[in-house]
């Protein structure tokens, strides 16, 4: 829970050893200015500070209107002091014309604006405005002092060549002294052409290092100019469509294209594009889908009366505005400064519209037809979908034709095919066809950016949004996981179950805050999970004493999850005292502060529990996890608690009755036999998979095949380095110590029943005043059953106290004198 983060919710900067104080002062949180800020002193100069920059400002503001009718009062008298016959013009009178004329004519013109901004910044930041709760303003004075210094030579540097150029002689030097003499430098090197490609030139940089959103705009914009739209009136307009169908800009199988077109009578061309041969009509439509806003934009032809349909995928979501709703919600959150990362960390996706190849669709229908007809089963063609990695070819059969008769044809189509994976559909769900999928000779990958910067990921409002990969019409298929409410995945070794795995977490990364969402890791080996260390005291729970979050030894498996149940029992008190239902409307009360956190209330992280290679768990811990699991299944959702469970061996010993029940959403990725594609799936399909992120989704309802998104190590060391960067709570959070059963507890504590190492357990206890039975457990590398009994004994000799809930044991003895005198007590009894 919140209180068990650390001692007071203490944030420090993640950075570790030496590096993290130079990192701290890089940010500008561990500078330690002469006037330390909240202090009186510090008050009081800030407010001197604060009149300074808005007497200069108001000074500098009047200079443009009077600075003419005051330059005999101001030239060659700097500051110096006014005589009783002097009077000025300027709203701030001699002093302001003076300091106005010199910051403006003398220093470096409208530049010095940005000096007054800085010397603003930096008394606000010693009065405290950014310390005020709820406060909009964030005062970084290392990013303040490198933007007004920056700002302040530019803006000199190019109104001093505007004024010398084109505005001439005048009272008022635009650029001040110093950005007329540069500019007039620079202009006699390089010239006009130079210093107009110099200026933009460093515009750009700027604007980069002010946001990094611009180098997206600036792509985009880049790309207008390669976008062409012509009428399609001849052979060579008709082309570049079909070949941007193929993945244009990349010349693939362009040759191939050309061949193909060239063999269509050309006297079948003219201006109009009904007289085309094997082409009828061409036109942009959209997908129905679930979410009708975000179906991809695909291509539909028709070839030989078959409408074929090639999904381009969905264009990219604006992130400016997203990022600007993040910031805004991040703003009641204890780690205010964290900033969601961007999706701008993974790499820039290559074209994802599906490979189109003509002679291979061509060549599949009629195989399809053919092999159909020859066991007397006439169909039709209806329509062909072009997808990243499977293409749907849907036909009719005649009437009479039973649809058990077309199911059985599998083996004999993919044989036919020359292919593998082949899986029909009978029926289509709400149509009237038959599907058959097809894998593409030359499938592509799905890049994870594509999918996380798709405006279906971006704009969802899901508690915990899951975006692992897309459809075969190339749309971003996603859920909430808190309406699953928990997933069960299998898949045979190497054919994408961990990268799945890394999807999911990623995608949670990419949208939640370390407020919102705690992950439980369970690895047995060792390595799949070992990437996200670096996230420990962001996103990552905990045993109290354990050494690492990520749990790789089985032993302490089983404590965990009768953790996480104490947890979730502990959580349904406080849902009934605020007499709520689930988590989502706790923690809006919260947030509206009808909660107080002086009743005990706190806001509550969702806690995501994945466990990965569970029959491995299975075979090392026995049948004693399957309890905790079927709790936590069976009562942990309205709590915030989720599980994703993965295996390579969905064997009914493993996947039992008890869990399947409790797990209806499932992911099957490639496995090598019906029986257990039938295990996960409850039926058979799931063994036709190609392997490499083809994969069955399947909710109770019907069955989906996607595609899994891919991030590569290299992206995810990016992402967990950008959250590891930014402001932590002091370690991971701390899950509730596990329970002891009542039957391994010990009823007395006499000497009979002592454990030989009771004795030197309790010195250790009353030595470090650390009573927890993990703590036992590792530094004595003995198993649980036995810490626990040992902590039983501890509280029967007055020791420790008794367990209070999730709160921590006391140890009652702090003199090791004392402890002595109760140890030999019990050698004398």
């Amino acid at each position: 829970m919140a209180n068990r983060q650390n001692t007071g919710r203490k944030k420090i900067n993640s950075n570790k050893g030496k590096s993290r104080d130079t990192q701290k002062s890089k940010r500008g949180k561990g500078f330690k200015w002469p006037v330390s800020e909240g202090s009186i002193t510090g008050f009081i100069v800030g407010c001197v500070l604060v009149f300074l920059a808005l007497y200069g400002f108001l000074a500098c503001c009047s200079f443009f209107f009077t600075g003419g009718m005051d330059q005999s009062l101001v030239i060659d008298r700097g500051l110096a002091q006014p005589t009783e016959v002097e009077s000025a013009h300027n709203i701030c009178s001699t002093m302001g014309a003076r300091l106005s004329h010199w910051l403006i004519n003398d220093q470096f013109g409208l530049g010095s604006f940005f000096l007054l901004f800085l010397l603003l910044s930096i008394g606000a930041k010693l009065i405290g405005f950014d310390k005020i709760e709820n406060s909009r303003f964030k005062i970084n004075l290392v990013s303040r002092i490198i933007f007004s210094s920056v700002m302040c030579v530019y803006i000199s540097l190019l109104m001093g060549w505007i004024t010398n150029r084109f505005l001439g002689d005048g009272f008022i030097l635009w650029g001040g002294a110093h950005g007329s003499l540069w500019a007039g430098k620079l202009d006699g090197y390089i010239g006009v052409p130079g210093m107009l490609l110099l200026l933009s030139s460093l515009a750009i940089v700027i604007s980069v290092f002010y946001s990094t959103e611009n180098i997206r705009r600036y792509r985009s914009l880049a790309k207008l100019g390669n976008k062409k739209t012509s009428p399609v009136g001849s052979i060579e307009e008709t082309e570049l469509p079909i070949e941007d169908l193929s993945g244009a800009g990349e010349n693939q199988k362009k040759e191939s294209l050309e061949t193909d077109f060239t063999e269509l009578d050309s006297s079948h061309y003219s201006g109009e594009v009904d007289k085309l041969k094997g082409i009828s009509t061409i036109e942009e439509s959209s997908i129905q889908s679930a979410s009708p806003q975000m179906a991809p934009i695909p291509e539909k032809m028709q070839i030989d009366g078959v409408e074929i349909e090639i999904a381009k995928g969905e264009e990219p979501c604006d992130l400016s505005d997203i990022e600007a709703e993040q910031e805004k919600a991040g703003r009641w959150m204890h780690l205010r400064s964290y900033t969601i990362p961007s999706v701008e960390l993974l790499n820039e996706p290559e074209d994802s519209a599906p490979q189109y190849d003509q002679k291979e669709i061509e060549y599949n229908k009629e195989r399809i037809i053919s092999t159909l007809d020859s066991f007397k089963i006439k169909v039709s063609m209806a329509k062909v979908t072009v997808g990243p990695t499977i293409t749907l070819y849907e036909v009719i059969p005649e009437p009479g034709i039973k649809i058990s008769r077309i199911r059985s044809m599998e083996d004999d189509i993919a044989m036919s095919l020359k292919s593998e994976g082949i899986r029909i559909i009978a029926p289509m769900p709400g149509k009237g066809t038959i599907g058959i999928e097809v894998p593409n000779s030359q499938p592509r990958t799905v890049p994870m950016r594509s999918v996380l910067a798709s405006k279906k990921y971006q704009e969802s409002k899901f508690e915990l949004p899951i975006a692992i990969g897309k459809t075969i019409t190339n749309e971003v298929f996603m859920f909430d996981l808190t309406k699953m409410p928990h997933l069960l995945i299998a898949g045979a070794t190497g054919q994408g179950k961990s990268v799945g795995l890394n999807a999911m977490i990623a995608s949670l990364l990419f949208k939640k805050r370390p407020e919102e969402l705690k992950f439980v890791l369970v690895d047995p080996k060792m390595l799949e999970f070992s990437l996200y260390e670096g996230i420990e005291r962001h996103f990552l729970a905990k045993l109290p004493d354990a050494e690492h979050a990520i749990v790789t030894d089985m032993s302490m498996v089983v404590p965990t999850l009768k953790s996480l149940c104490v947890l979730m029992d502990e959580r349904y008190k406080l849902l009934t005292r605020a007499r709520v239902r689930n988590i989502k409307e706790y923690n809006e009360l919260f947030k509206a502060k009808k909660l107080s956190p002086l009743q005990g209330h706190e806001f509550m992280s969702y806690i995501v529990l994945i466990i990965d290679e569970f029959a491995d768990l299975i075979m090392t811990a026995g049948k004693e996890v399957e309890m905790p699991i079927t709790r936590i299944a069976q009562k942990a959702r309205a709590a915030g608690i989720h599980m994703v469970i993965a295996t390579q061996r969905p064997t009914t010993d493993i996947i039992t009755g008890v869990i399947k029940a409790n797990f209806p959403a499932r992911i099957a990725f490639k496995v090598f036999s019906a029986v257990d594609s039938r295990t996960i799936l409850d039926q058979n399909g799931a063994n036709q998979l190609v392997g490499r992120g083809d994969m069955l989704f399947n909710q109770g309802k019907e069955t989906i095949r996607l595609q899994c998104a891919f991030m590569d190590t290299p992206e995810s060391e990016q992402l967990v380095e950008k959250i590891s960067m930014q402001e932590s709570f002091g370690s991971a959070y701390l899950l509730p110590e596990a329970p002891v059963e009542k039957e391994e507890r010990v009823v007395s504590g006499s000497h009979q029943e002592l454990d030989p190492m009771f004795a030197e357990v309790a010195r250790m206890v009353v030595s470090t005043q650390l009573g927890s039975t993990s703590n036992i457990q590792r530094r004595f590398n003995i198993g649980y059953n036995r810490a626990g009994r040992l902590m039983d004994q501890l509280e029967a000799m007055g020791i420790v106290s008794a367990q209070d809930g999730s709160k921590p044991r006391q140890v009652l003895i702090q003199d090791e004198m004392r402890l002595e005198a109760i140890l030999g007590n019990a050698d004398e009894e």
